[in-house]
């Protein structure tokens, strides 16, 4: 059996179950969801999170304590850490903890019986069962009429999704000093990079956790659209939207960077900020798709 440990949010849990999901097909076998770190009490040290992928089309097993005590997490000894995760191809059962955020090539090694701690935020992870993914991770409820209306008009012209994060990012200290918050200027200059890019002219549509403060401070001369039909509850659904546009400029945020991947306009462009932490000296590679931009 795969088992793949859940936290953060929704985006991040995309990530770690996309990851848990490959590794499970190569191995066609189970895959297992630890939700126990969810549960636990984060002492302000983190944004507390429920499980969120029950919000998508697919079916999903909670590994019992039972399940997890196989890999016996705590009690292996440094010599038996270190085989697993520099040579997992010798080893019947593994704990993979993630080391680093580049792309872990003997992510592929590690065997049958596997236990994967980390956020493994690399399409290198996944991409190989992208269709599998985009099957699952759609809404399981119905399209709405105001999200409904709101995909007629991102389908009927050269839409751009724009996503400005907020929220944690500005009220939890931890957050703001790991990630940041992008300043106006990223944004300007991401627009900038669409337009060159399209020969159309272009409609952006800004979402956001603070649609009030963007309404005040953004201003491009495209048409603006502000989407506001999911800032009460179904947040996800923003996620989806996002992904039905032509095009994305994406925050420093998995919730974007999921929409930008899920997009299937094979024409599309999808521009990051270059620098995805606060700490300039913390880097992920591996984050960024090739095919898009960087600004």
């Amino acid at each position: 059996m795969i088992i793949v440990k859940l936290m953060g949010g929704l985006g991040n849990q995309m990530f770690q179950y996309s990851a848990g999901q490959q590794l499970a097909h190569l191995h066609r076998t189970e895959l297992l969801v630890d939700t126990s770190y969810l549960e636990t009490d984060p002492e302000e040290a983190y944004t507390k999170r429920n499980l969120e992928l029950e919000v998508f089309n697919l079916k999903l097993e909670i590994a019992t304590q039972e399940d997890i005590a196989r890999f016996k997490i705590k009690s292996a000894g440094k010599i038996s850490r270190a085989l697993q995760r520099h040579l997992p191809i010798l080893c019947n059962t593994v704990y993979a903890a993630e080391s680093g955020l580049h792309f872990q090539k003997q992510f592929f090694n590690f065997p049958l019986n596997t236990y994967l701690d980390g956020f493994w935020q690399s399409e290198e992870y996944f991409k190989g069962i992208r269709a599998n993914l985009l099957a699952e991770f759609v809404p399981k409820e119905a399209t709405g009429p105001e999200n409904l209306a709101w995909i007629h008009k991102m389908i009927s012209c050269e839409s751009v999704s724009l996503h400005i994060r907020r929220g944690d990012y500005i009220t939890s200290l931890s957050a703001q000093q790991h990630h940041g918050n992008l300043d106006i200027s990223y944004y300007q200059r991401a627009v900038r990079v669409v337009k060159d890019y399209c020969s159309k002219e272009i409609e952006i549509f800004v979402f956001s956790d603070d649609l009030e403060w963007c309404k005040e401070n953004l201003t491009f001369d495209e048409q603006m659209h502000f989407v506001d039909s999911n800032q009460v509850k179904n947040f996800y659904w923003d996620m989806f939207l996002m992904s039905r546009c032509r095009h994305n400029i994406i925050a420093n945020s998995s919730f974007s960077w999921w929409a930008a991947w899920l997009n299937q306009n094979e024409k599309k462009c999808v521009v990051a900020p270059i620098h995805w932490f606060a700490d300039q000296s913390v880097r992920n590679n591996n984050l960024i798709p090739s095919t898009w931009h960087l600004t």
